[in-house]
């Protein structure tokens, strides 16, 4: 089975050998993967819709994995039991959303437990969120997926809280990853605060702070433009 660029990602930071539930699961692309590439033995499929979760089930008995992927109707992580899985993955959902899963589960507050996070929208804020709730951005990538970027989070808990200016807020590591998708990603998330400052009243604390950060990541954005020769 062949990922998109989005849930190849995801898969990607899953750790080789540890239980793994995917909470969002659709139609169970990303267990299955992971179970029929070998990276793990066991995972849970998790939806809070019956009819997603009845396409991942599906998807599971065609692939012969019954066995070894276990489907659950769950909001969230509330029907998922921290014996379960050791990384979970949250993707393809708002930022209030993946929030409201995280804070409902406080056992996810376990230096033991990894967070593979795929925001859709406002990524911003969840970073802000990690940031303040002891959670480690460990790594993160971009990907362009159907011409759209995406950023995934790979987060564990270790309970310091960390400062996080704007400029984390918007790229998060990102900022230093010299990619392409990673640069597409900060034009992409630039182009938004172009259209965001146009709200802002000139001379005001939020139109400075946001012309600031545009003005670096237009620096940015013209970096990478030169040294692609264009």
């Amino acid at each position: 089975m062949k990922l998109d660029e989005r849930l190849a990602l995801c898969a990607e930071f899953v750790r080789e050998g540890v239980s793994v539930a995917d909470i969002g699961t659709d139609h169970a692309y990303l267990p299955v993967y992971l179970v029929k590439s070998g990276k793990t033995e066991n995972a849970v499929a998790a939806d809070v819709r019956p009819g997603p979760l009845e396409n991942a089930k599906g998807n599971i008995v065609r692939n012969g994995l019954e066995s070894r992927i276990k489907t659950v109707l769950s909001d969230g992580l509330e029907r998922i039991s921290p014996d379960e899985a050791d990384d979970i993955v949250i993707a393809g959902m708002g930022s209030e959303l993946i929030i409201r899963i995280i804070e409902a589960a406080p056992w996810l507050r376990d230096s033991g437990k990894h967070l593979i996070l795929q925001p859709m929208t406002r990524a911003e804020e969840l970073r802000e969120f990690l940031c303040r709730s002891g959670f480690e951005i460990v790594r993160e990538k971009a990907c362009i997926s159907c011409k759209k970027t995406y950023s995934v989070m790979l987060c564990a808990f270790d309970g310091r809280i960390r400062e996080c200016d704007d400029r984390y807020m918007y790229a998060g590591e990102l900022y230093n990853d010299k990619s392409p998708e990673a640069k597409r990603y900060i034009y992409v998330v630039n182009e938004k605060l172009k259209k965001k400052i146009r709200g802002c009243e000139i001379g005001t604390e939020d139109f400075n702070r946001l012309s600031a950060l545009i003005d670096e990541f237009d620096r940015i954005s013209s970096e990478q433009s030169e040294r692609n020769g264009e």
